[in-house]
Parts: structure tokens; C-alpha cells; sequence
């Protein structure tokens, strides 16, 4: 099985040399047993930052541990408002089609952030050997779709500090499904049920990642998944709860899409929202703020988080995909991200789309 492998630039090489500044002082503490005075530790941070990193702080509701963790963090959160600012001077002056912002994954380091949100994909090598047109081009497809104003579409969600973006991209296309064939109001499915439940036995590993198509086996063979309400999310891996008295929704299994944008976009249109894998591996995307992202630094063939893409629009270069993120509505635009369409597969929206069989 594939599992995404990242690799790291100069800028990171120098960025860890500033960090490692700093560790070092840490390290010099505990092994001298005293302390170095709060003002001394200010040294290496920008003052004139102090009232954006208070704010930052309060806005997010961030604590640390101490004054080493705190300036570690401070340095972190400097850097990337470098990066957000060096940005969105390209987006002001036209150079960029988005725009970049602070969040709550500001003050966190690359690695740190690879570890936590870009574990939770594993791709089968069944999947890798997948043809690449399985669905033909549909001339009647219409130039814009959005289910979200159509009620197929939940709402955001935040899978938190989990590697279990898969499960909340396979439900978000059953929930659309679901919907769509049952009528009613759509109905909020258990991510913890197949993190807990849809394990190794599946092809899944809870909180250390999983693929779309084996949560769709799961519930398959179990016959059903079980509502939000009745097994909420917790975030963290657990025992199986699941009850046959629940269950809020079935599938037959799953079909991919075509490997081509063509087929994505004609299967979008006449399906419904689909399950996706994309390379997220960018710091631009992690802050993406709104506009169109794109990011030629991509590499389609190793996806390393899995969403949910539920319209597109616009065309030429100002075609975009309108995906659901899992990371809350404090990221992107309110949980969402629209990316790139018509732009050679940007980052890989295509290449690993599917659904479930209702």
C-alpha cells in the first residue's frame, strides 16, 4: 500500500536552523537546571509583533505549556505570516488567483502539521492501477453545478487532530447520496463509527488513515452506518460502538471516476458530491484564505488528503472545482476550498474521485 512521502525545501532547511536556535537554549536550560528570564526569550522574537500574537493567541484560545514552548510557537506563527504577506502581495497585484490567511494551524511547525493532517490517506494499490477513463465526457453536462443549495451537501465539519479525512470524505458522498435517493432532510453520518469500526480487517486504520472505497465496503458488508447522533465524533480511536438500531444509511459498494476532469465534472453533475484524494502538501493550501488556488508545484500521483467535491463553475483559467474541506469552518472560505479546474488536474482533483453505490 502507498502511503504519501514529503519532501522539504530550502526554505524549511533554513527555518529549522532558526528553530534549532532556540531548541538548543531549551536544551541548555534543562540540562543547567535554572531559568532564562522571560525578557531574554523575547530576544528572539519581533516585539513589534506582540499585539497581532496576542490577538492571534485569543482568537484561537492558545495556551502553552511554558516560555520555551511559547517562543517556539512565536517563531513558528512569525514565519507564516511572512509567508501570508509575501503572498497576498502577489494576490493584490494580480500575480495570484487567492488570497491567504491566518488560522489555527498558524503556529505550527511544516513537519508538525505533515504528522498530523497528511497521515490519514492510504492508498491501495488496486486504486493506483485504476483506468483512466471509465466515465466518457457529457456534452449536456451543465457550465456550473452546486449541490450545497440543493441540500446535498451537510455541513462543515472538523475531523481535529485525526488522521480520518477519509471517512469524512466517503460520508459526505453517502450523506449525498442518501439524500438523493431517500428525499427528506439529509441526514449527518458517523465518522467515529468507521473509525472505530471499518479497521485493518478493511483496509483502514482509524485514526492513522484509511480510503474512501474500503469505508464504502464496510458499511456495504455491515449493512448500514450509523448516524452522528447516535455515535458522535470524538477525534480519536476507540473500541467499535456501532448498533444495528441506528442505522441511518446503506450502500452496494462504490464506483470510481474516470481519471480525467472531463469525467469528474459529467459524474459531479448527474451523481452528486464525490469523494476525492488531492497533494495538499503546501503551505498554500493549509492557509488558503478564498479566490481560486492553484499550485503548480502539485504532484497528482501522490494524494495525501481526502475531501469532498460537491460543484464547480467558471471556465479558462478562472474554472474552479468547489470542494469541502474537514478541518472547520475557521479554515479556507468557511470550510471550503475552490481550486482549479481546466489546469491539468491540479493537484490530483480527478485522479482518485469516487462514490458510493446507493
Amino acid at each position: 500500500m502507498y502511503q504519501p512521502r514529503h519532501t522539504k525545501g530550502s526554505n524549511k532547511m533554513e527555518r529549522s536552523l532558526l528553530i534549532l536556535l532556540v531548541c538548543c537554549v531549551g536544551v541548555n536550560l534543562a540540562l543547567n537546571s535554572w531559568e532564562l528570564p522571560q525578557t531574554n526569550l523575547l530576544s528572539f522574537v519581533n516585539v513589534e509583533l506582540d499585539m497581532e500574537w496576542m490577538s492571534f493567541k485569543k482568537s484561537y484560545n492558545k495556551t502553552y505549556a511554558d516560555a520555551n514552548e511559547e517562543v517556539r510557537r512565536r517563531l513558528y506563527w512569525e514565519d507564516t505570516m511572512q509567508f501570508i504577506r509575501e503572498h497576498n502581495l502577489k494576490y493584490d497585484s494580480g500575480e495570484s488567483t487567492y488570497m491567504l490567511g491566518e488560522n489555527d494551524f498558524a503556529d505550527m511547525a511544516e513537519d508538525e502539521f505533515e504528522k498530523i493532517y497528511l497521515t490519514g490517506l492510504i492508498v491501495p494499490e488496486e486504486e493506483e492501477e485504476y483506468p483512466e477513463a471509465l466515465t466518457e465526457p457529457d456534452p449536456e453536462a451543465p457550465l456550473e453545478m452546486d449541490w450545497r443549495p440543493k441540500g446535498l451537501v451537510s455541513s462543515v465539519k472538523n475531523q481535529g487532530r485525526c488522521g480520518s479525512c477519509w471517512a469524512f470524505s466517503a460520508l459526505g458522498s453517502l450523506e449525498g447520496q442518501h439524500k438523493k435517493k431517500k428525499g427528506g432532510s439529509i441526514k449527518d453520518l458517523s465518522e467515529q463509527n468507521l473509525v472505530d469500526c471499518a479497521n485493518s480487517r478493511w483496509g483502514n486504520y482509524g485514526c492513522r488513515g484509511g480510503w474512501m472505497n474500503n469505508a464504502f465496503k464496510y458499511i456495504s458488508s455491515n449493512r448500514g452506518i450509523n448516524s452522528e447522533s447516535c455515535y458522535p465524533y470524538v477525534g480519536r480511536d476507540q473500541y467499535c460502538r456501532y448498533r444495528s438500531s441506528c442505522v441511518a444509511a446503506t450502500d452496494k459498494g462504490s464506483q470510481n471516476v474516470g481519471k480525467s476532469e472531463h469525467s469528474l465534472q459529467s459524474t459531479l453533475a448527474s451523481v452528486g458530491p464525490i469523494a476525492i484524494a488531492m497533494d495538499v502538501n503546501h503551505r498554500s493550501f493549509w492557509y488558503y484564505k478564498k479566490g481560486i488556488h492553484y499550485e503548480p508545484r502539485c504532484n497528482p500521483s501522490r494524494p495525501n488528503h481526502a475531501m469532498l467535491t460537491v460543484g464547480y463553475g467558471g471556465s479558462g483559467s478562472r474554472g474552479y472545482w468547489i470542494i469541502k474541506n474537514s478541518w472547520g469552518t475557521g479554515w479556507g472560505d468557511r470550510g471550503y476550498v475552490f481550486t482549479a479546474r481546466g489546469r491539468g488536474d491540479n493537484c490530483g482533483v480527478a485522479r482518485w474521485a469516487s462514490y458510493p453505490i446507493v
